[in-house]
């Protein structure tokens, strides 16, 4: 369906219209998964088929040919794209996401990066591994190495956050991919397919207008959404950035549970020759899995609520939501841990052959759950302590309850 077909179209319409375009694409991405893993990065075709599904442009501003859809498609999407590959719903959720990031800076870089082609991947990054950069004249020079950079293999622009000149607050800086250069440091144990690997400048000069300090950017109000009617570029946005990672990895643990079950189904043991599904143990366990999905898309279904309600009727989310959002993200991916993990113990030496279905979304489930905005103790500290009374080590949340750190 070309973009001219779905303009007309509301966004909860458009959302389920990508879903179903993602689900169309399951296959393919299924049959590949293993290359992709291989790879170490998502297959060309695959992203070409991706950018022709459009499934990037989710929050992709309307004036730039995208959909500005509701906070929350990018779970709907990813979740529906993990089933078949973790990796590449890692791609199209969370860096997908990135479109959003953009859109919030001025609208002039917004035009440079997506005026002359619409059909982008922005990639991020962010640690600093070393390096810095420094304020002139006519902008801000970097130099360094930046990692955690997924997907960079297809972007053709890259946004991070830099420290100028020894600034506590960073500063946003966009940067075309004729500017930087990448360094091959993406050997992992799960997600391999992601292609997270590290960005490198050097000597980069990049102009005012391509850069915005942490606190404007992540503020309310940006600049982008001068240029940019939906409130995803204008709530302060704290709160929100932390969806995207949930649908990739909802999703796996989902696909991992599918998959255990048509293989289980079919199996038989290997000493006895009775039937595997016919085993009490068995069933429990998966009935326990099966729950645990349940309460995670209950969680998730009620906290996507809560944003969009918010942003739509410029709510302020009061400090103690934002932490009890913060620790319900982390418990989802709690739970998608323990299902996945119930699940592939109990294969016995089938579950640990790397292509078995099951043990890869079960190592892509734990190196999702390692991610810091789905992290346990970081999350459910923080919430911990708010609930007794302490400073949580929020700095702002801690501000605005006025608990002074101890």
């Amino acid at each position: 369906m070309a973009v001219q077909d779905v303009e007309a179209q509301e966004p909860l319409e458009m959302e389920a219209e990508l879903v179903a375009r993602a689900r169309a694409l399951g296959p393919q991405l299924r049959e590949t998964a293993a290359e992709t893993e291989a790879e170490r990065a998502v297959l060309k075709k695959n992203m070409q088929a991706i950018f022709e599904h459009q499934l990037v442009r989710f929050f992709q501003p309307k004036r730039h040919g995208g959909f500005e859809l509701e906070w929350g498609a990018q779970f709907a999407i990813g979740r529906e794209v993990a089933k078949h590959c973790p990796s590449t719903a890692w791609i199209v959720s969370v860096v997908g996401a990135h479109a959003c990031f953009l859109g919030r800076m001025p609208g002039e870089v917004q035009d440079e990066v997506w005026g002359p082609n619409q059909d982008q991947l922005i990639a991020t990054a962010s640690v600093n591994r070393h390096g810095g950069a420094a304020r002139e004249a006519d902008g801000i020079r970097v130099s360094g190495q930046w990692g955690f950079s997924s997907g960079c293999d297809h972007a053709e622009w890259a946004m991070f956050g830099v420290h100028v000149d020894g600034e506590k607050v960073p500063t946003q800086v966009v940067v075309p991919r004729s500017e930087w250069s990448i360094a091959d440091t993406w050997h992992v144990a799960g997600m391999r397919g992601t292609g997270t690997k590290d960005i490198v400048l050097d000597s980069v000069l990049v102009p005012h207008h391509r850069t915005l300090t942490a606190e404007e950017w992540i503020g309310a109000n940006p600049p982008g959404s001068e240029v940019n009617e939906s409130y995803i570029y204008r709530v302060p946005f704290l709160s929100y950035v932390g969806t995207s990672l949930l649908g990739p990895l909802f999703g796996a643990a989902e696909g991992a549970y599918n998959d255990y079950c048509a293989i289980t189904a079919k199996r038989t043991g290997t000493m006895t020759g009775e039937a595997v599904a016919e085993n009490a143990p068995v069933q429990l366990r998966v009935a326990e899995s099966a729950a645990e999905l349940h309460a995670a898309e209950i969680i998730m279904t009620e906290q996507i609520a809560y944003l969009r309600d918010a942003g739509n009727n410029g709510k302020t989310i009061p400090a103690a939501k934002r932490l009890e959002i913060n620790r319900d993200r982390a418990f989802v991916a709690g739970l998608c841990v323990q299902s996945t993990k119930r699940l592939v113990g109990m294969m016995g030496a089938m579950g640990i052959f790397e292509g078995n279905p099951v043990q890869r979304h079960h190592r892509d489930v734990m190196a999702m759950a390692t991610q810091i905005g789905v992290n346990w103790d970081r999350n459910m500290l923080s919430y911990g302590k708010w609930a007794l009374g302490l400073p949580t080590g929020d700095a702002q949340a801690d501000q605005e309850l006025g608990r002074a750190a101890s």
